[in-house]
């Protein structure tokens, strides 16, 4: 408890503090994970994964409730509109400055509109100013729907983009619009890439760094490494290997 009141970045109130209490009793029930990597029901990512029948080798599980620490309490937030008029944590008021936010990015006319007329505005001013945002609302828009990193900005065009597919996202699995890897994040999926090249017979070349990538008169492409060299027709790398190519 002790840590958890070390890594809080606010004092927790006595009621919280008993609720984190019990939690810690039954801990075996609960995974934390403090570099959390979610992705839209309906994202590219989860397309693709979908389109490339890895299923198998990788697992999500839905998020189906998100919490705010706010003012010394931990509260949880409504992620649908279904959650929004079921809220008890919400004003009336609230929720219907939520249930406009989250109208206008489901009307395509509408989302059209606010795209051109407020794109050079920052995402933070948009929501204070058109619809009125403030205290634990506007932070539950930007950190948990939006997914905005606490000190940083974003443009209304890109906020709005992001809450646009939230909004399609919600319904496909369930109510949530976010899913997260059962067993890890990136490198989990990083895994199941690799093991689906191996089932349909690729190769792999271990412990060896490219040195270049060179292109041939065959329309060809030639890296380089320590200890021989590879050709291919197509190289998907990473940005890093820009530089040697």
């Amino acid at each position: 408890m002790d840590t958890l009141q070390r890594l809080a970045p606010f004092e927790l109130s006595p009621e919280t503090t008993e609720k984190l209490q019990a939690m810690l009793k039954n801990d075996r029930s609960y995974m934390i994970e403090l570099v959390p990597k979610v992705v839209f029901c309906r994202g590219e990512l989860t397309e693709m994964l979908i389109s490339c029948e890895i299923g198998e080798y990788v697992q999500f599980k839905g998020v189906a409730h998100s919490y705010l620490a706010h003012n010394g309490t931990i509260e949880r937030i409504p992620e649908s509109k279904e959650d929004i008029f079921a809220s008890t944590s919400l004003s009336l008021i609230e929720k219907r400055k939520l249930m406009r936010l989250m109208t206008m990015v489901s009307d395509n006319t509408l989302y059209t509109h606010i795209l051109d007329k407020y794109s050079d505005t920052q995402f933070t001013q948009l929501l204070q100013d058109k619809f009125k945002l403030s205290g634990m609302l506007l932070d539950a828009v930007l950190y948990l729907i939006v997914r905005v990193n606490r000190g940083d900005t974003i443009s209304s065009r890109e906020g709005c983009e992001r809450l646009h597919k939230y909004v399609k996202s919600i319904g496909r699995y369930g109510r949530m619009a976010y899913l997260c890897g059962m067993y890890g994040g990136g490198s989990e999926i990083s895994q199941s890439f690799c093991r689906l090249c191996a089932v349909s017979g690729g190769t792999y070349i271990l412990n060896e760094k490219v040195a270049a990538i060179e292109s041939t008169a065959e329309n060809e492409f030639s890296v380089v490494l320590d200890h021989g060299t590879v050709r291919a027709k197509q190289i998907v790398m990473s940005p890093d290997y820009t530089s040697t190519a």
